[in-house]
């Protein structure tokens, strides 16, 4: 099968496509046939695991009564990037915007990262990752299926072992060790923020990317960074989604407000743990480059 960016913007675009019209229709069958279950769901603050045909179809209910309730008439959806992960995985994210009947924008975009797997000759959505409050409207019902929701509280396995690789890439950031970064790194890596997405796709876009957050960490005289996980949820046997604060301090006092950002990592054959997606409430770097400028993006590939 031909791996090529191309090959795995068609297969991303053609689930995209079905998924949206089955939304927009109603038709829970078209919707039903293109995942794979168990499905996992991740927001910023929140995650489900759908693992029936009655846990798909409360979500995708709770979904048509958030898109009737806030006037939704067209969504607008578009591949930002869509790449393979081996010859029966593609890592994909695309842009959502909702319309009401008169064209009116009813949303912010929304970034969606999705897991794609190929089971014999059919592509299917394996797992979804959404650059939303896990409290908002739109987060309760993307969050509806298998019972209510309930934020996780830290304490598990899966809460240490995502501390500990958040520990890992603060030291890398606060000593200036591209090489223990590397160590919690799976490239390529997808970072998602409100403004966009990021690919980052090699070494040098990675080493690029972390030297200008360096330089900014000395330009703010920060001395500290703080992250503390919030929740963390082992989905399937490789994979942690987790939610975690932020804080950066320059002495005592915080450079920017403490802000909350998700992570997915996942478990290499040589059991080490790296990310391989972040997703940020506000833009990559979140520290500015200077008075008046409040975010900016580093020199990976922006899609």
């Amino acid at each position: 099968m031909n791996l090529s960016p191309d090959t795995a913007h068609d297969v991303a675009a053609s689930l995209l496509a079905a998924t949206g019209d089955a939304l927009t229709t109603g038709d829970f069958e078209l919707f039903r046939r293109n995942f794979r279950l168990p499905q996992a769901i991740a927001t910023i603050g929140g995650t489900r695991t759908l693992r029936s045909d009655e846990d798909l179809r409360q979500t995708f209910e709770q979904i048509q009564a958030h898109y009737a309730e806030i006037g939704l008439h067209r969504l607008d959806r578009w591949i930002e990037v869509a790449l393979f992960d081996g010859p029966d995985e593609i890592r994909s994210c695309h842009v959502t915007h909702m319309l009401s009947k008169s064209g009116k924008l009813l949303n912010t975009p929304i970034l969606t990262m999705s897991r794609l797997v190929r089971e014999g000759e059919r592509w299917l959505i394996g797992g979804t990752q959404y650059t939303i409050s896990a409290e908002s409207a739109h987060g309760q019902a993307l969050l509806s299926g298998g019972g209510p929701y309930r934020a996780q509280g830290a304490g598990g396995a899966a809460e240490a072992i995502f501390q500990n690789h958040l520990d890992r890439v603060t030291r890398a950031y606060m000593e200036d060790r591209f090489d223990l970064l590397m160590e919690a790194v799976q490239l390529p890596l997808f970072l998602q923020a409100s403004e966009g997405a990021m690919l980052i796709s090699d070494i040098q876009q990675m080493q690029e990317d972390f030297s200008r957050s360096v330089t900014r960490l000395r330009v703010q005289s920060v001395s500290d960074i703080v992250r503390r996980v919030q929740s963390a949820e082992i989905i399937g046997e490789k994979r942690i989604h987790g939610t975690y604060r932020t804080h950066i301090l320059s002495a005592e006092q915080l450079v920017i407000p403490a802000y909350k950002s998700a992570m997915s990592i996942e478990m290499g054959t040589d059991l080490n743990w790296r990310m391989t997606s972040v997703m940020h409430p506000i833009g990559h770097m979140t520290l500015p480059d200077g008075p008046g400028d409040a975010k900016g993006y580093g020199p990976g590939e922006r899609v």
